[in-house]
């Protein structure tokens, strides 16, 4: 009886498996629509999205991010992303500062763009000391390889690739490979 009920049934959901992406991808992106003011019709979703914070975002059109991407903007803190970027599932971007990303350019998997740290200052828990902040510029036609960290006061130019888990603390050239811990020049 189960083998009998099993495959009609198996047929019918293999049928509107692929419709039921397209309903979720439509379901994620009015759900991101609803939090971002301003956001373009075209910016995509590949699962669910989280935003918090003041929501100070700007995606500009044909964006697209993944599964598991989070926005936060604090205080005065601003995110905005050119027109066709591309954002991979798990990353992180999180401003107390302002966070660019130009045109076209593509973040990898897991990738975490912070524009504050942790004050340091002796006597007093790192934890409750207010955030120093510096802003994040990503150049156009950027690309983040998987993995990789982008820390505050980070300058990306454009063209520019970083290599997988690699740790970006300063500035970048244009149309230059760059990869390591912290981030160094490889090639042009």
């Amino acid at each position: 009886v189960l083998r009998g009920l099993g495959f009609p049934i198996e047929l019918l959901c293999g049928a509107f498996r692929p419709m039921s992406y397209g309903w979720k991808r439509v379901y994620y992106t009015a759900r991101l629509a609803a939090l971002v003011k301003g956001m373009d019709y075209s910016v995509q979703c590949d699962g669910p999205v989280a935003v918090s914070g003041s929501r100070n975002i700007r995606l500009g059109q044909r964006c697209r991010l993944g599964a598991g991407v989070e926005l936060r903007t604090k205080g005065d803190g601003r995110i905005t992303m050119g027109d066709d970027t591309r954002i991979n599932r798990g990353c992180s971007l999180i401003s107390y500062a302002h966070i660019t990303i130009g045109d076209f350019s593509l973040v990898g998997e897991y990738v975490s763009i912070r524009d504050a740290n942790h004050g340091l200052e002796r006597g007093e828990p790192m934890r409750y000391q207010p955030h120093t902040c510096s802003p994040i510029e990503i150049g156009r036609d950027v690309w983040i390889g998987r993995g990789a960290c982008i820390l505050a006061g980070a300058a990306i130019g454009d063209g520019a690739v970083i290599g997988a888990n690699s740790v970006v603390t300063g500035d970048i050239p244009p149309f230059t490979i760059a990869a390591g811990v912290p981030a160094r020049h490889i090639r042009e």
